[in-house]
């Protein structure tokens, strides 16, 4: 098709709380054999003295220097995320502002899916001709959006930031987005500022979602999105060198691998380490991947994720 991925970078918070701290400090029933067995998550990060700006500013800062691009080359900046601390100016504008960058500046919210749905668009822009360099940043401050005292969701979240630099390239071999409209299975409502003497005031509700119907759709998702993607390029399964799969639960992914009888060993993981960081999750595996010298030039990933909506999409990129 028509981009490649030129650099990387992540803006991960400093404070690191790990199961057992997370259930002491909250109060919740719950232990770390529990999380880790439920969930295979060990330790999140969580912002306390940072803003999910500076984290954004932090992964688009290192995905520029990793790609030897300077922000006046950005025909285009990208943010994929639930929200940051302002509603408007967008979190892509803030990057902009720190970078000295006078590009279009967008967010897009597509929950999980969303580096994606940006790497969806970054093509369009690339094949059109209305772009030749496109930052992508996605950031989620999960922590905000969770209700710390229920153990099925403040157990599950990390916060974090994740950017990567584009540009024309043949790389990106397929992409597919789609959405299987359902309201009610991952919903969050925010509180609208300001009053309406005129309508009834907004409550905001910490993000709910559930688990069940939650795992039966991304693995169902995941396969036929997997099956799909090869399907479509006609190549077998073994073709893959990596599977960069949302890292929302591991018991999902293990059990899509399972069913799908495809090899472990294909599946990076690091939501041990960081939980599940919404959009981010994808484009942060990809920069350690990238800073562990795992991927090599002619290389083949697919891309997969699953989020509220229920929005799901894949891509597949052969490294340049």
């Amino acid at each position: 098709m028509t981009i490649k991925i030129l650099g990387t970078g992540i803006g991960i918070p400093s404070r690191r709380v790990s199961n057992d701290e997370l259930a002491h400090i909250m109060g919740i029933d719950t232990t770390d054999e529990w999380i880790q067995t439920m969930t295979g998550i060990s330790h999140r990060n969580i912002c306390t003295t940072e803003t999910l700006v500076d984290l954004a500013n932090q992964a688009a800062a290192s995905a520029l220097k990793n790609s030897s691009i300077h922000p006046t080359q950005i025909d285009y900046i990208l943010g994929a995320t639930m929200g940051c601390e302002t509603s408007t100016p967008s979190l892509a504008s803030h990057v902009a502002d720190h970078i000295g960058a006078t590009a279009p500046s967008v967010d897009l919210n597509a929950a999980c899916v969303g580096f994606l749905y940006c790497l969806d668009y970054a093509s369009a822009l690339i094949a059109t001709g209305r772009a030749t360099t496109v930052l992508i940043v996605t950031g989620e401050r999960m922590s905000s959006h969770v209700d710390w005292s229920d153990r099925r969701t403040c157990i599950l979240f990390g916060d974090g930031a994740a950017a990567v630099v584009v540009t024309k390239g043949q790389g990106l071999k397929y992409i597919n987005l789609q959405t299987r409209p359902d309201m009610d299975v991952i919903t969050m409502k925010r509180k609208m500022s300001g009053t309406n003497p005129l309508a009834t005031p907004d409550e905001a509700t910490p993000i709910f979602l559930d688990g069940q119907k939650v795992f039966k759709y991304a693995v169902s998702l995941m396969e036929e999105e997997i099956i799909t993607a090869l399907n479509t390029l006609g190549w077998h399964a073994d073709e893959i060198d990596h599977y960069l799969i949302h890292q929302a639960n591991r018991r999902i992914i293990d059990f899509a691998i399972s069913r799908l009888e495809l090899s472990p060993e294909k599946f990076p993981m690091n939501i041990a380490e960081y939980g599940n960081m919404s959009a981010v999750s994808i484009p942060a595996l990809l920069h350690e991947l990238r800073m562990a010298h795992s991927i090599q030039p002619g290389q083949k990933l697919l891309l997969c994720a699953f989020g509220a909506g229920m929005t799901c999409g894949s891509s597949v990129i052969e490294w340049e």
